[in-house]
């Protein structure tokens, strides 16, 4: 893996979940936090304009549904669905994403992993 530094957004409305976020992907030192949203409509719009390489993003949101954003976005980032609705909840969206983490969060290594896996999509 690269020393390249990589960008990550949260689109989280839980203010405390957002935090615990935060303290897990401190775990992975090449990533860094641009900013998060806790509303799908501004998130849409930082995405363009941000353009992160990762995105950790909940599917009920307020807003529109998490996965109505990805289709408003031109730009594609790698993403992780992070929800505590149950991972065939997006059968419903035709969503690439890389990843899903059902909330609560009961293993931090398994959002680390997540974030591996996209540093590895995004280098091939």
């Amino acid at each position: 893996m690269s020393n390249r530094e990589y960008r990550y957004l949260i689109i989280e409305d839980d203010p405390a979940f957002v935090e615990i976020l935060k303290v897990v992907m401190s775990k992975v030192p090449q990533m860094k936090l641009i900013g998060n949203s806790d509303n799908t409509l501004d998130a849409a719009k930082r995405i363009d304009l941000d353009k992160p390489d990762v995105l950790l993003l909940d599917i009920n949101i307020s807003g529109l549904e998490g996965p109505e954003v990805l289709e408003l976005s031109d730009h594609k980032p790698m993403t992780i669905v992070i929800s505590s609705h149950p991972e065939d909840v997006m059968e419903n969206y035709e969503v690439d994403y890389v990843a899903f983490i059902q909330k609560p969060l009961k293993n931090a290594e398994q959002l680390v992993n997540a974030v591996h896996k996209c540093l590895k999509l995004i280098g091939n």
